[in-house]
């Protein structure tokens, strides 16, 4: 079947439609809808992003914690083993030759009894020092 052309009495490329005072006040509703679901979602995906963040810098944070406490621990122990009286007289003895001092190496001062007045006695320095210092004390003002 050969195309059947129909010729159109009336032109309708010219025809505008009618302004709608109502349609600006749609769209602008329309966008500011779009707008609104569009920052909350991104605000709650960011609030979401954030707390997985913490929670990973949560997780970093406890193993580091995990480790400083080993570590406290083995310098804790390390410290008792240091401080042992033993071994430091084991070390005194072997490796700095140290020996327990003698009977006649030990004095013993009186002890003060606390009803006894002390008095001290003022006595000038003496030698090259003592005047060297009583010149420097004279020179200064």
């Amino acid at each position: 079947m050969e195309g059947i052309y129909y010729v159109k009495p009336v032109d309708n490329s010219r025809w505008v439609p009618p302004h709608n005072p109502r349609e600006p006040h749609y769209y602008a509703a329309l966008l500011l809808a779009g707008a609104l679901l569009v920052g909350a979602g991104m605000l709650f995906g960011g609030e979401r992003f954030k707390s997985r963040e913490y929670g990973y810098q949560i997780e970093r944070l406890e193993r580091g914690k995990a480790v400083l406490i080993e570590a406290n621990r083995k310098l804790r122990l390390e410290e008792a083993s240091l401080v042992d009286p033993l071994r430091i007289d084991s070390i005194a003895r072997n490796e700095l030759g140290m020996t327990t001092l003698a009977p006649n190496q030990i004095f013993r001062e009186q002890p003060v009894a606390l009803d006894a007045t002390v008095v001290a006695k003022q006595r000038l320095p003496e030698g090259l020092l003592a005047t060297q210092s009583r010149s420097v004390a004279a020179a200064l003002p």
